[in-house]
């Protein structure tokens, strides 16, 4: 399956629950252009990402986008920004993707790769709520 394909399948992971009329954006740093990297080079990425936001006064908080089965997890950030500024920031930290949700509702957006943007339903039902 083709990474496109495999952006669609994503769940997510969170500690906290999302407002249902909250926008964000869901952006990694991890793997950049999809490729595969070293768990400390994603790691340091990821907080670079986190300190870049911070400094940039922009609200974010831990989220983790994973294959249903759980067998791959991404930690990410759910940013709120607007949905420009995401796709920016994604492409500033060569990411082929990122997810956009708003009014409930999960789209997958394009930042390096040439796709069209993709709406995959209900935000919630693709949420876990980690204790």
């Amino acid at each position: 399956m083709d990474l496109w394909h495999q952006y669609q399948q994503v769940v997510f992971i969170s500690h906290q629950p999302f407002a249902k009329d909250s926008s964000f954006a869901i952006i990694s740093a991890a793997n950049p252009a999809g490729n595969n990297t070293p768990l400390g080079f994603n790691l340091c990425r990821n907080m670079a990402l986190a300190a870049a936001l911070h400094q940039s006064g922009v609200r974010y908080r831990k989220i983790i986008g994973a294959a249903p089965d759980k067998s791959f997890q991404e930690p990410s950030w759910a940013v709120f920004c607007s949905r420009q500024e995401a796709t920016s920031i994604a492409m500033a930290w060569q990411q082929n993707a990122l997810y956009w949700i708003e009014q409930g509702e999960l789209w997958l957006l394009p930042a390096l790769m040439q796709q069209e943007e993709k709406a995959l339903g209900s935000f919630q039902q693709r949420l876990i709520l980690a204790s």
